[in-house]
């Protein structure tokens, strides 16, 4: 077996089974890390490797103290989410949307974009009934295409076992500020590939990247998708499009920064972001020439993600959550997380979620139990029946 089977082996066997809690603390935490680190080059246009690993490196620094490197609106808004889910037991848009605009009150200084803060501030209104309205309003009558529905779509992969709810409640979610197709159709992106890596699809990375664009095949075949990208002069179907590209990009022996910025973006778009965050874990399963030797799969997609540089808090983030799913707890520095504020809340609500996901699991076998249990009883009265009637 070569070093890289070992190793991925060995990665593994850390992460446990699909669903288990090691990837649900793996996801919510890396998350965290990944907005918290990439803070550091947001915006540079260019961002050399040797600038990444030195601050990686730093953040072994011990004197450094706890909680040095703050998250940003990516953070605050997933523990919105996470709280809301935990809270209701499921998704509720009333009670998400308050405390999406009570977070921003209570901390403005989170890097919040001036788009979404128009949305939240009409969101704290307590004369508001309908809490999709503010979204729906903005760039009149076009909506958000940003990122920000996608950096907190992490949390319903791991709230909701069923693929379906997971694509659905992903995407209410993002529509409180984002009602343009390509915004809320990033967060189910995001959430898919967050899932699909919580059951260990990515030990097979062309059948994962193959999973997602059928997925995406169906969510973008409604006429909203269709319009927005003629819009906005995209693909008929954007996010698919993408997609063909990463895996393109994943079929070439050597790929460039340049080339990935180029042919999948840096923005703080949902189509020139989320793509790209898929991209940075797939390249990084392999040990890559530009990282060092020592560095797990996950400490190789956080700082290949900050190495194409613009949104590099939400590149990262997202990634990470795709990564820790994959991964598992383990492969995340101690320094980092210790490094990094609110990775403790993280990784207690991860153990939360992965109850409510469970329970979600029982109650559904257990519904499917009794549906099966009714339907052999049915078709044994009918048997009888028809066993009378012929006699």
């Amino acid at each position: 077996m070569s070093i890289t089977a070992v190793r991925a082996a060995a990665a593994a066997a850390a992460a446990g089974a699909p669903a288990s809690l090691s990837r649900f603390r793996g996801a919510l935490v890396a998350a965290v890390v990944g907005d918290c680190v990439g803070g550091e080059f947001e915006g540079a246009e260019e961002v050399p490797m040797e600038s990444v690993l030195k601050h990686l490196n730093s953040l072994d620094d011990e004197t450094k103290g706890d909680g040095i490197l703050e998250y940003s609106d990516d953070t605050a808004m997933a523990r919105c989410v996470v709280q809301s889910l935990l809270t209701r037991g499921g998704f509720d848009e009333q009670d998400m949307a308050r405390r999406f605009a009570k977070e921003y009150s209570e901390s403005p200084g989170r890097g919040y974009g001036s788009g979404v803060i128009q949305v939240l501030k009409k969101l704290s209104s307590p004369q508001l009934s309908d809490v999709y309205q503010p979204a729906r309003n903005q760039y009149n009558g076009r909506g958000s295409f940003g990122n920000g529905g996608a950096m907190r779509a992490a949390p319903f992969a791991l709230a909701f076992p069923d693929q379906a709810d997971v694509k659905r409640f992903a995407c209410s979610g993002a529509m409180l500020t984002h009602s343009c197709s390509l915004g809320y159709n990033g967060a189910v992106l995001q959430a898919l590939a967050v899932h699909l890596s919580l059951q260990g699809a990515l030990e097979l990375p062309q059948q994962f990247i193959s999973k997602l664009i059928t997925e995406m095949e169906e969510v973008e075949g409604d006429e909203a998708t269709r319009n927005d990208a003629r819009i906005l002069k995209e693909a008929e179907k954007p996010f698919c499009e993408r997609l063909h590209r990463v895996r393109d990009l994943m079929d070439r022996s050597k790929v460039s920064i340049e080339e990935v910025i180029s042919e999948l973006g840096n923005g703080i778009a949902a189509l020139h972001s989320v793509p790209t965050a898929i991209f940075c874990v797939l390249h990084c399963l392999q040990p890559r020439e530009c990282l060092p030797e020592n560095y797990s799969g996950l400490e190789r997609t956080i700082a290949y993600s900050l190495a194409l540089g613009g949104d590099t808090d939400t590149i990262a983030c997202m990634a990470g959550a795709i990564a820790g799913a994959h991964y598992g707890i383990t492969a995340i520095p101690q320094s980092w997380i210790k490094c990094c504020e609110g990775t403790e809340d993280a990784d207690v609500n991860a153990e939360r979620l992965h109850m409510l996901y469970h329970q979600s699991l029982q109650s559904s076998a257990s519904v499917a139990g009794e549906q099966s249990h009714e339907f052999r009883a049915e078709n044994k009265s009918n048997g009888t029946e028809k066993k009378n009637k012929a006699e």
